[in-house]
């Protein structure tokens, strides 16, 4: 029997049992769908996150966390943690050799921010006019917070570009007044654009404020939640922590056997922090793919073996008529796999339009990763293959004589 007319009764065999060839198709479908997706949106997600935390500890840099808390924005404990101040910091840089700069920070998670009668709710930072050199980030336009706006406790603000978007739409917003809380504050300046941080926060929906102005106006506090300080070149950085670690122990009365009221993150921990990402998206994720892909390859062995013995009198009949059982293992063989394929196509399709969506909605570039395209339409091919196998066998074993009765 040749192989073109094998196809075409193939597909005839889909179109008479429509729901069985979809079930057939459907772990393959969401196995490749799921494959394609995972990999463009890990693709995408882990450079964003990779160049945010590249840009966060470039070069020699310590971040110093009250409470031993994680990095910048990430998650806490219940209530505040008061154990770093700006005294501590100021300590460090006398004592410490190689400090070259640093920038404190504090943090409210959210708060709403209105502009003649248009809201935002917004993540609001508290940093100094060493912030834009310290984090490696400035303004698109307007002007960064000056040492003055420190001293004084101004009430101007930085605001990210998505806040600026949701604010002021295309009016300019350099010189407009904002609202926070009940406070006042003049924008002098709009961030460049950043992107997603390593905790998933929209780091362009944020405001910067003066450090100083955000302890006294918005949180009357004197502790700090965090600080990035730099180490000058030809310093060594594991000498540098610890020589930190000492002095803020020594500061806070820490005795020997309590555990450090602290925490320190430098470039070191995060290289391995990001093979930890790498392992995830790179194996861990696809993996999950896989095993839809193999689930349904089992789906379709179980539904073939379901078939052979509803066709048992056309089987006979083909024989009847001078069909060998290799023409009948050949031909199962063939709807197998037309179904994991026409499944792979159709993920393809699905993939593609789920990744537009995201597109959209998140207004990130999002590409189509071909690589695991073609990977997922020869996995779904040969899963195709490996489970007709069983029932093409079962099929070509039939006895005409006692299919025919």
């Amino acid at each position: 029997m040749k192989i073109q007319r094998l196809v075409r009764h193939g597909f005839r065999n889909m179109g008479r049992h429509r729901l069985r060839s979809f079930f057939m198709m459907l772990g393959t479908l969401v196995g490749v769908a799921a494959l394609v997706v995972v990999i463009a949106l890990g693709q995408g997600t882990q450079q964003q996150i990779l160049d945010n935390v590249g840009r966060l500890f470039s070069g020699s840099s310590v971040l110093l966390t009250a409470g031993g808390g994680g990095m910048m924005g990430g998650p806490r404990s219940a209530g505040p943690t008061t154990t770093l101040t700006v005294a501590d910091l100021e300590e460090i840089e006398a004592t410490v050799p190689g400090i070259d700069v640093w920038d404190p920070q504090l943090m409210i998670g959210s708060r709403e921010v209105v502009f003649e009668g248009g809201t935002d709710d917004a993540r609001i930072m508290g940093q100094s006019h060493n912030a834009e050199r310290v984090w490696n980030r400035g303004v698109s336009r307007g002007s960064f917070i000056q040492r003055q706006d420190v001293q004084t406790s101004a009430r101007v603000a930085l605001i990210g570009e998505t806040t600026a978007q949701e604010l002021f739409g295309d009016l300019d917003p350099i010189g407009q007044q904002i609202r926070i809380g009940t406070v006042p504050f003049e924008v002098v300046g709009v961030l460049e654009l950043t992107g997603t941080d390593p905790h998933g926060w929209d780091r362009d929906d944020e405001i910067v404020v003066p450090i100083t102005t955000m302890m006294r106006r918005l949180m009357n506090v004197d502790y700090i939640q965090n600080a990035k300080l730099l180490v000058r070149d030809g310093y060594d950085l594991e000498a540098t922590v610890s020589s930190i670690e000492g002095l803020l122990r020594e500061r806070h009365a820490l005795a020997d056997d309590e555990p450090n009221d602290f925490h320190m993150i430098t470039p070191v921990q995060v290289e391995e922090m990001i093979q930890s990402m790498n392992r995830v998206f790179t194996v861990f994720l696809p993996l999950l793919a896989a095993v839809s892909i193999v689930v349904g390859g089992i789906v379709v062995a179980n539904l073939m073996l379901m078939s052979v013995n509803e066709r048992k009198s056309e089987i006979g009949l083909r024989k009847a008529v001078g069909a060998r059982s290799r023409d009948v293992q050949i031909q199962f063989l063939l709807e197998s796999a037309l179904v994991t394929v026409t499944g792979g196509i159709l993920a393809l399709v699905l993939g593609f339009l789920i990744l537009l969506g995201v597109a959209r909605t998140m207004g990130t570039p999002v590409s189509m990763p071909w690589e695991a395209a073609v990977i997922g339409m020869l996995a779904a091919t040969a899963v195709g293959l490996a489970a007709g196998v069983l029932p093409a066998r079962r099929a070509a074993e039939l006895d005409p004589v006692e299919t025919l009765r």
